[in-house]
């Protein structure tokens, strides 16, 4: 009987263990749910911040189970007393985002749009010089001056071009703004000159081109005493070896008379 009543003393009564277990094994009930709930998290509002809504039952180490916060965090984040005392329905900072800010480059400069450019055809130099041919050989050479009052013109092949006017005998007759184009440049001669060259000639002209255009002319007395040496001297040509033919027939003649006169006088 003594050894039963021991017994009892030793170990309290089974009822008296009953509060106790039922706290451990809400205890342990509870931690695999915090524990799972720890990996949602509340959005973070406009400036980056992560608010929980306290609830009734709620206590900073059940939160921090939830929420993977650490208790100092929360502490730290909502000035809280050393007991984390809390307050149902209130909200609890469990931190913030930090939203990267764009940084701004360069702000590109716009390209500036250039009126498109008039299409230039460009200019070129055309010089003209009407020479006293007197060899009449239609190159300009030493001793062979210029002729004045040759009438030039340089006209475009459509019309809308044309440039006029007289040579001084003393220089070139020079146009320096002639566009680019196809030209036809041609002069009159004065009245007592007859051409030794061509009078008209048709060229392309290019932008930047110096054209230098030589027209060669004789006085007309000149031309003639020409052609009249010319002419005189082809009949002089002309009058040798026919009279040299004749000569040559005449000597012959006498030298046959005079044979067939020597074997007559022998005969007799």
């Amino acid at each position: 009987m003594d050894d039963i009543i021991y017994t009892m003393k030793k170990f309290p009564a089974f009822p008296n263990f009953i509060p106790l277990l039922l706290a451990l094994t809400l205890l342990f009930a509870a931690v695999p749910t915090a524990l799972g709930q720890a990996l949602v998290s509340p959005t973070p509002d406009f400036d980056g911040n992560i608010y929980y809504m306290v609830q009734g039952n709620d206590t900073c180490l059940s939160i921090s189970l939830k929420m993977g916060v650490e208790i100092e965090t929360l502490r730290q984040l909502n000035d809280l007393d050393i007991d984390c005392s809390l307050i149902a329905d209130t909200r609890l900072l469990l931190g913030r985002v930090l939203t990267a800010t764009p940084t701004s480059g360069p702000t590109p400069t716009p390209t500036p749009v250039l009126p498109t450019p008039t299409p230039y055809d460009g200019n070129a130099s055309v010089c003209i010089y009407l020479f006293d041919d007197l060899n009449g050989n239609s190159t300009v050479q030493g001793g062979e001056n210029g002729i004045a009052g040759g009438a030039v013109s340089v006209t475009k092949r459509d019309g809308v071009e044309n440039f006029t006017g007289l040579t001084t005998g003393i220089e070139d007759l020079c146009f320096p703004e002639v566009p680019e184009g196809r030209y036809v440049i041609s002069i009159a001669l004065p009245n007592e000159y007859n051409p030794t060259t061509a009078m008209n000639y048709e060229m392309e002209i290019n932008a930047g081109d110096r054209v230098q255009v030589n027209f060669g002319a004789q006085k007309q007395a000149v031309l003639e005493q020409k052609l009249q040496s010319e002419a005189q001297q082809a009949i002089t040509e002309t009058r040798s070896p026919l009279l040299g033919i004749i000569g040559g027939g005449l000597i012959a003649l006498a030298i046959g008379v005079a044979v067939l006169y020597g074997v007559i006088s022998r005969r007799d």
